[in-house]
């Protein structure tokens, strides 16, 4: 292991000299990200695990890496890290969530463990964040419910009275994706309910990073529907990740809703979402901006994905809405103008009415990240297409979403190679993940700015080193 220790510390300064890296985002010192896991607010601190392969940016061995907060603005490494070091966990530590229980941080995640023969085994595990390390591992489920496979996985829990819930990620044995539910009055011991009945029984083949949770009067339950790509839904990524809006009866344990899913985001690179409350008991959202699919170009510099910035849910009108979370406020620097060449800012603009065309990020070379509506079709339109590092083309370089009642703002947040763009106040999202050969560049508006109420903030280079 102290070779392999050895190893990342290297890396570490190869990988800060790309200059891809993100400069307020959560990333990886080395290696791979992919999905947030353990979302909690202890005792006045923010923590956000993630899954890691820490030796190169490939899906590999999974690792929980850590990170804190005071402000989820400002992230430190904690080296309390989640490890697969048991028979039970030693293929992988997967994912999972966190809840606090008599004034401690207690894990929960998958233990993934291959037979000889390569077979899954998928154990739902405990574990407890000490004071210097992760402690008191254990197995609470070891085994699947007749009728599922073995992609029986991610499991989330969350309490309500004085009852815990756990809400697991499952595969029935036809090959469709489903959830699971278990109750607890003891989290150290589980109880089978039974599969969430809802109205989708062909909806992918998998149901990956569930997660359910009441806000504003209504439940929504979140999923990744693997294998719905290209469904009659509309899901234009080859893993996309989705929100239902509905009631959950504890006692019949069925989600009723009479919408159809929504995607949590229309861009392109946005995964396995999680929610928690933060400090004000506001209920927030960090997703995974990547695909598990793709080679990104930040490969080949030793590293590869981030997090998404924090976002607050709210419900209205029967959507899930995301907004930038207010601390973000912090990152400001100062106004600028738009033709200043930056690599990191955040953009408002205002009484948008009618065609709207902009350039997110433009250098002199033709490179370009293009926003175009059109008021006839009602269609926003985001294209990648413009830059020489090209990556993922077989799964499309433009993502489309229909607004009907017309495009009327937008929020968005440019962190180097990766942008954020919460629309129409946050009724929808468009994340994306593009590498310019200049980092530095400037935003073109093509549309007549007259009515248009534009700010415009360089921010704060923060720079984390993680």
């Amino acid at each position: 292991m102290n070779k392999k220790n050895n190893k990342i510390n290297n890396n570490k300064d190869y990988v800060k000299r790309d200059i891809w890296r993100n400069l307020f985002h959560i990333q990886p010192p080395t290696g791979l990200l992919n999905d947030p896991n353990g979302l909690i607010y202890h005792n006045g601190v923010y923590h956000v695990f993630y899954q890691w392969h820490p030796h190169e940016p490939k899906h590999g061995l999974k690792y929980w890496n850590h990170v804190t907060s005071t402000d989820l603005i400002h992230w430190i490494p904690d080296n309390r890290i989640l490890s697969p070091d048991t028979q039970y966990d030693k293929n992988g530590a997967y994912s999972g969530s966190a809840i606090e229980i008599d004034d401690q941080i207690h894990l929960f995640y998958t233990g993934n463990q291959r037979d000889d023969d390569n077979h899954r085994n998928s154990y739902q595990m405990h574990a407890i964040v000490g004071e210097h390390r992760i402690t008191e591992k254990k197995v609470l489920i070891d085994s699947v419910p007749t009728g599922y496979t073995d992609h029986f996985r991610d499991p989330k829990v969350f309490k309500k009275g004085s009852q815990y819930y756990m809400i697991i990620g499952a595969q029935r044995e036809n090959l469709s994706g489903t959830a699971l539910m278990y109750t607890s009055n003891n989290p150290m011991s589980w109880s089978f309910v039974g599969e969430i009945k809802t109205r989708y029984n062909d909806f992918g083949y998998m149901w990956e990073c569930p997660d359910l949770f009441s806000i504003d009067g209504s439940d929504v339950l979140l999923f990744c529907p693997q294998g719905a790509f290209n469904s009659p839904k509309n899901m234009f990524n080859i893993y996309p990740n989705v929100y239902c809006i509905g009631q959950y009866n504890f006692k019949t344990n069925e989600f009723v809703d009479d919408i159809e899913p929504h995607l949590i985001d229309h861009g392109f690179d946005f995964y396995a979402a999680q929610t928690f409350l933060d400090e004000e008991e506001e209920r927030v959202l960090f997703a995974w901006v990547g695909s598990a699919v793709d080679n990104y170009p930040s490969d080949k510099h030793g590293w590869a994905h981030v997090l998404s910035l924090p976002r607050r849910l709210h419900v209205q009108e029967g959507f899930l809405y995301q907004t930038p979370h207010p601390n973000l406020h912090k990152l400001r620097k100062c106004p600028s103008e738009l033709s200043k060449l930056l690599k990191i800012y955040e953009l408002y603009i205002d009484k948008i009415n009618g065609d709207f065309k902009i350039e997110l990020y433009h250098n002199d070379n033709g490179e370009s990240l293009v926003l175009h509506y059109n008021e006839t079709s009602k269609m926003l339109t985001l294209d990648r297409s413009n830059f020489n590092n090209r990556f993922a083309i077989e799964f499309g370089e433009i993502r489309t979403l229909n607004i009907e009642e017309g495009l009327k703002n937008i929020h968005v947040f440019r962190d180097t190679s990766t942008i954020e763009i919460f629309i129409n106040s946050g009724k929808f999202t468009m994340t994306s993940r593009f590498f310019p050969q200049e980092t530095e560049g400037s935003v073109v508006i093509h549309t007549p700015t007259k009515d248009l109420e534009i700010t415009y903030y360089e921010l704060e280079d923060i720079n984390h080193d993680l």
